[in-house]
């Protein structure tokens, strides 16, 4: 069941992105952080983040309206347990993300992730899903780790 985050999910929701190695245990302050903004107020600021829970908090994505652009959401982190990865579990969620926008009028979504190879089965899980590469920026993240940026448009206007 993908439903809604409460703020009792924040700790398995950090244990999950650590697990899934999209944070380090270092870096997990990161999530930690943005969980306490979307609960303290920017959830009402447009903000969405939902739990995939069926027996456990399998997976999460946070989603955000990008600032100062018409319609233009920030696909900001979608995570799966690794042990529940490869099942449909992102997909269903990337999908209610997407029908989400779409029932709201919203027009497209955007992704950023790492060109490292350890990203690569990431690209190809968007490409799957019908989102092309429509950027990439050199040295982004560090020396030798370039941003690229996926885009799906949601609704044609």
């Amino acid at each position: 069941m993908i439903r809604p985050a409460t703020p009792e999910d924040s700790a398995a929701v950090i244990d999950l992105v650590v697990a899934a190695e999209m944070f380090s245990e270092d870096d997990a302050w990161l999530v930690e952080g943005m969980l306490a903004d979307y609960f303290d107020g920017n959830k009402d600021d447009g903000h969405v983040c939902v739990i995939d829970d069926e027996g456990g908090t399998l997976g999460v994505a946070y989603y955000q309206p990008k600032p100062a652009a018409d319609r233009v959401w920030d696909l900001t982190m979608i995570a799966v347990q690794p042990a529940r990865q490869g099942q449909g579990r992102g997909a269903a969620m990337l999908r209610r993300v997407e029908e989400d926008l779409r029932a709201r009028g919203q027009w497209l979504l955007l992704v950023e992730t790492s060109a490292l190879p350890q990203y690569d089965r990431t690209r190809a899980f968007y490409v799957k899903r019908g989102y092309d590469e429509e950027a990439r920026i050199r040295g982004y993240w560090a020396a030798g780790d370039d941003l690229v940026v996926f885009r799906k448009a949601l609704n044609e206007d």
